[in-house]
C-alpha cells in the first residue's frame, strides 16, 4: 500500500466522486474472483472488455506473469509521474493496491475490503 501523505492529500476528493469509484472496486472484485477461479491467465478474456487504460496496463503485467516488484513499480511510475490528481489519481491507486492483492493471490472479499477503505466518505453498504 502506498504510504504517502502528499499523495494522498492530491487524491482528496468528495463524496461524490468517491462514490462514483464503487463500479471499479467492485469491478475489481469480480476480476479477483476470475483469478481465483480461473487462474490469471483468465484474466486475458476479462482485458478485453477493459476501457481503462491503467487498468489494462497492470492487468496484461500480471497475465505476463511480471514479477510483483516490477508490477509495482511500472504502477507507482505511473502514479508518481502522470500528473494525476484528485477522482484519478484515486482510482489509480485503488486499482494498483486491487491489482497487487490479486497478483498474490488475496480473497475477492481481502480485495473488496482493502480496496474499498480507500473510499471512506462512502457508506460500506455500498459494495
Amino acid at each position: 500500500m502506498i504510504r504517502d501523505l502528499a499523495l494522498a492529500a492530491k487524491a482528496a476528493c468528495s463524496v461524490e466522486d468517491q462514490e462514483s469509484l464503487v463500479p471499479i472496486v467492485k469491478q475489481l472484485q469480480g476480476l479477483s474472483e476470475v483469478a481465483k477461479k480461473s487462474g490469471m491467465l483468465a484474466l486475458e478474456d476479462e482485458q478485453k472488455n477493459i476501457d481503462d487504460k491503467f487498468l489494462r496496463l497492470g492487468l496484461q503485467l500480471i497475465i505476463d506473469q511480471t514479477e510483483p516488484e516490477n508490477v509495482m513499480d511500472v504502477l507507482d511510475s505511473d502514479i508518481y509521474y502522470n500528473e494525476s490528481n484528485g477522482r484519478e489519481l484515486l482510482k489509480k491507486i485503488i486499482i494498483r493496491e486491487a491489482l497487487l492483492r490479486i497478483q498474490a493471490g488475496d480473497t475477492p472479499r481481502n480485495v473488496r475490503i482493502c480496496t474499498s477503505i480507500f473510499l471512506g466518505k462512502v457508506d460500506q453498504s455500498a459494495f
